[in-house]
């Protein structure tokens, strides 16, 4: 991941971004409907690119297996001071989403690609974050994906 990316996230308050107005508001709540919609009974989830983890936390309040990873390492102490409130773990991990070689084949049930996607310009990084995706997710899994193209 470009140094630059990771520089502008330990000094932007990612932790407000799906809070701080209506419009983003709508963004998770629009995500959470889909979530809702199709995720049943208790799945194995990794949340690829969580950011500060507020869909993690949203599906490990929900009694989800939760793995959390970010680029960024505030935000991976951001979401690990957090989960000192929870009554619940969720594995938190520093991790480049191209390479998720830490986990097996087959390892989850439902992978969120919620954020790397914005920040992988380069077509091979993207290819290479959903070749990791797909192998790491389960056969019959579900893979969410955002993205806005610029």
């Amino acid at each position: 991941m470009n140094q630059n990316i990771i520089n502008y996230y330990e000094n932007y308050k990612e932790e407000d971004r799906l809070t701080t107005n209506n419009a983003r508001k709508i963004e998770f709540l629009t995500t959470i409907h889909f979530f809702e919609k199709h995720f049943h009974g208790k799945l194995k989830i990794l949340d690829c690119a969580a950011g500060t983890g507020t869909y993690a936390f949203y599906l490990a309040d929900k009694g989800h297996q939760l793995t959390a990873t970010d680029v960024t390492p505030r935000h991976i102490a951001y979401m690990d001071e957090m989960l000192k409130t929870k009554p619940y773990q969720v594995e938190t991990k520093v991790l480049d989403a191209v390479d998720m070689s830490c986990f097996p084949d087959e390892s989850f049930d439902v992978v969120l690609n919620m954020g790397p996607l914005y920040h992988l310009i380069d077509g091979e990084l993207r290819k290479k974050c959903f070749e990791e995706s797909l192998r790491v997710l389960k056969r019959g899994g579900y893979l969410a994906a955002a993205y806005i193209p610029r």
